[in-house]
């Protein structure tokens, strides 16, 4: 098995004067997340950060952006910061995923971008996200919110493996918790039939390969998916583990409900 912890995009080599440069900027401007561009020349263009939070926010004007690159740039990069506290020498680590409003951002652009994660003493290479970005084995792959979790993994293997392409939906962590004064959301019973599936019931042979199941991971609500793939197998992703293959009899008490692609026909079967 291809383990993806080991696996490389590519991106932060191909541009390294540039993530130097983005490195340097966004530790010169720690606590603020600070972002730029990555130009047509490989060049990084830093830019003003006009979030109204910016130690928890990053927002460009979209003149300067016109200014300096015509809005012809390769990528975007900023950064999340940790919150130090002197009195009490408590760090709070930075956000290590993008949120929901970086990746409507990121889907508006069109373009790869990355993230460093920043204290006071440097700032990291960033990982990159968007499907411009090259996408890491199924298996193996470790667990990022929003990058690589259990939707993402069913996005990539109903591409790489059915031929059918899956709308992304922006989400911020911890999405399915419930928020004082807001609605709570429940994007997986809310979207499925938006991102093309069907509700499928089966007897007791059990599923067919290419259904996907829907359950809750501690959880008021359906945080949690999988794809069962033939031979008694589901793959699937937890977060803080790598992306992987379970018994599919495991997973069978917390089935919520199976969906199924509108495009893939019951006797479809994986490629040999």
């Amino acid at each position: 098995m291809s383990l993806a912890f080991a696996f490389d995009d590519g991106l932060t080599t191909r541009w390294s004067a540039a993530v130097d440069a983005h490195k340097r900027h966004a530790h010169a401007q720690w606590p603020r997340e600070a972002g730029g561009l990555i130009l047509a020349d490989g060049s990084y263009a830093p830019l003003r950060n006009i979030a109204g939070e910016p130690l928890t926010e990053f927002e460009t004007d979209p003149a300067e952006v016109e200014a300096v690159s015509g809005h012809r740039y390769l990528a975007v990069l900023h950064s999340h910061c940790s919150v130090e506290e002197p009195a009490t020498g408590k760090v709070t680590p930075p956000p290590d995923c993008p949120s929901g409003a970086d990746m409507e951002a990121q889907m508006a652009t069109a373009v790869p971008w990355g993230i460093s994660l920043c204290l006071s003493t440097g700032c990291a290479d960033p990982f990159w996200f968007g499907d411009q970005v090259p996408r890491p084995p199924l298996l193996g792959r470790p667990f990022r919110h929003g990058v690589n979790d259990c939707y993402s993994l069913g996005r990539d293997w109903h591409r790489e493996v059915a031929g059918i392409e899956i709308p992304d939906v922006v989400r911020d962590p911890d999405w399915w918790q419930p928020r004082d004064g807001q609605p709570q959301l429940d994007l997986y019973r809310d979207g499925f039939e938006r991102a093309g599936f069907r509700r499928v019931e089966r007897g007791p042979e059990g599923p067919l390969p290419g259904d996907c199941f829907l359950c809750r991971v501690r959880s008021p609500v359906l945080n949690h998916g999988g794809i069962y793939i033939g031979g008694g197998l589901i793959l699937h992703h937890l977060a803080h583990q790598l992306s992987g293959r379970d018994p599919a009899s495991v997973w069978r008490s917390k089935l919520d409900f199976l969906v199924r692609h509108t495009d893939l026909p019951d006797d479809w079967r994986p490629p040999a």
